[in-house]
């Protein structure tokens, strides 16, 4: 049926593309390292920010200075590991992609199908409006602050060469951040998306896949080609389950790693400011902390609905009309449900599966370690 099967995810990959992170010809079979463009677009922003930020850190003698620095810190180490992942595994993204808007085996082919599509297309819209909201949200509060304060403060502590708090000197690192903030905000965001649309699309693909395989009836005059074909669609998902991992395995990974620390840091610096005197700062931490923990729980929740929906194939082909079916048709179907028990989920860095699992227990770490900033100030 006539439906964009990958419409939401098409506006990210423009975006990507216009920042040089996205392959910009869609049949493309390895990474480009000579992207002169992206190197020039980022290098003076996203890396020199990082590298900017790490010496403030390291300079720092204050545990609430540190923690104040680390907690944008971290986030721009993880967007600059997300950035290599990018230009090294995102033609094998495309790929996948490609073959999910132009492949027969993947089209839908019923009213339900659609409806399942656009309805998923439209929670998903939803959930990254709210996710842009919180995180460029912080931008307005953290820029335009500043401006009022006295003596000058910059909207993230950083090292610089010179003495920035001199009013002639200020505005160089002030306008070199408010242009690096929404760059690295956009470009984060946007990568955070397109990973959290693969594992939502290999999961509705599975769904479907179930679907399918419940309708089909013993009677049916294509019935051994009709299971043929939606064993042939199971395998090139598993295929494509692997390309997605590939793709997504190592951003995941980094992310779970600093996630701890950066949500840990985020309240410390909330419990440690003075709320009253500093409202437009609590605000600004309040909608950073939302955006950090949505960043771990989003793709968990994706990754977790792939593992469901892979779940439920078994079940699927169990409620279909195989005891009425030939003998030759049910010995397939048994060595189909057979193979169906092997459980198709996404790993993180080879070692985590993503899950809802992986969520609490990277809350579970941020408490511990603010546990222990909290006894380590008294």
């Amino acid at each position: 049926m006539d439906y964009d099967r990958i419409r939401p995810v098409r506006y990210l990959t423009g975006i990507l593309k216009w920042w040089r992170l996205w392959p910009r010809k869609e049949s493309v079979s390895r990474p480009n390292w000579t992207n002169w463009q992206g190197y020039a677009l980022h290098v003076p922003f996203t890396w020199l920010f990082v590298v900017l930020l790490w010496v403030e850190a390291i300079r720092s003698r204050d545990i609430q200075h540190t923690a104040d620095v680390l907690l944008i810190c971290l986030t721009t180490t993880a967007l600059g590991g997300k950035m290599i992942n990018n230009w090294k595994y995102a033609h094998v993204a495309q790929c996948i992609l490609t073959e999910w808007s132009t492949c027969d085996l993947f089209e839908l082919r019923s009213q339900q199908e659609v409806d399942m599509w656009r309805f998923e297309h439209r929670r998903f819209s939803r959930v990254f409006m709210f996710y842009c909201l919180c995180s460029a949200g912080v931008i307005p509060f953290i820029v335009i602050q500043p401006l009022f304060d006295i003596p000058n403060q910059l909207p993230f502590w950083m090292w610089t060469p010179f003495d920035w708090r001199q009013p002639a000197l200020f505005w160089y690192p002030f306008i070199y951040q408010a242009i690096t903030i929404p760059v690295t905000c956009m470009c984060n965001i946007t990568m955070d998306a397109v990973n959290w649309y693969m594992m939502l699309h290999l999961s509705l693909c599975l769904r479907m896949l179930g679907q399918r395989l419940g309708k089909l009836q013993h009677d049916d005059r294509d019935l051994r080609e009709t299971f043929l074909e939606l064993v042939q669609l199971h395998r090139r998902l598993k295929q494509q389950a692997l390309g997605i991992e590939c793709f997504i395995s190592k951003s995941t990974f980094t992310q779970i790693l600093v996630s701890s620390l950066i949500i840990c840091f985020t309240i410390y610096s909330m419990q440690m400011s003075p709320v009253l005197q500093d409202l437009p700062g609590f605000a600004a931490m309040m909608n950073y902390l939302l955006a950090m923990i949505m960043q771990i729980m989003l793709p968990t929740i994706y990754g977790n609905a792939v593992i469901d929906s892979a779940n439920m194939l078994t079940d699927s082909m169990y409620n279909s009309d195989w005891p009425d079916m030939n003998s030759r048709m049910r010995r397939l179907v048994l060595m189909f449900m057979v193979y169906l028990n092997r459980p198709v989920s996404l790993k993180a860095g080879g070692f985590f599966h993503i899950g809802l699992p992986l969520f609490t227990k990277t809350m579970n770490q941020a408490y511990s370690l603010l546990a222990l900033l909290l006894n380590m100030n008294q």
